[in-house]
């Protein structure tokens, strides 16, 4: 997908994501800043995607969350790359409570599938 601007462009990303996460199940999470914990190693399922017509919000695991102002989307075999011009990122530790918060700059968040799935 090319760049993308309007609301219904903001709908196709919601779709690509769900689309990849119904093929794939899970996934590990590169933000622009990096790796979240190690590569390959935490495998996040997909609880829910939407758009509020201005940014693209994805959570993950019932308690991690993204909001995206996302400009495009694409799928390269078992990665789905979401372009941004910003957004944030917030999560709780496994079996914790203390919530934390990320600001994500420009770039892209990329969600990579196992090998096995």
């Amino acid at each position: 997908m090319g760049p993308m601007t309007n609301g219904s462009a903001r709908e196709a990303i919601v779709d690509a994501v769900a689309a990849f996460f119904e093929v794939h199940e899970v996934a590990s999470l590169k933000l622009p800043s990096g790796w979240f914990g190690r590569p390959h190693d935490n495998w996040h399922q997909l609880t829910g995607v939407w758009t509020d017509g201005q940014r693209v919000h994805i959570r993950l695991d019932q308690t991690q969350d993204l909001e995206l102002d996302a400009s495009g989307a694409s799928v390269d075999g078992r990665i789905l790359r979401v372009v941004i011009r910003a957004g944030s990122w917030g999560w709780t530790d496994y079996g914790g409570s203390e919530r934390h918060h990320e600001s994500l700059d420009e770039g892209a968040v990329e969600f990579h599938a196992p090998q096995h799935r």
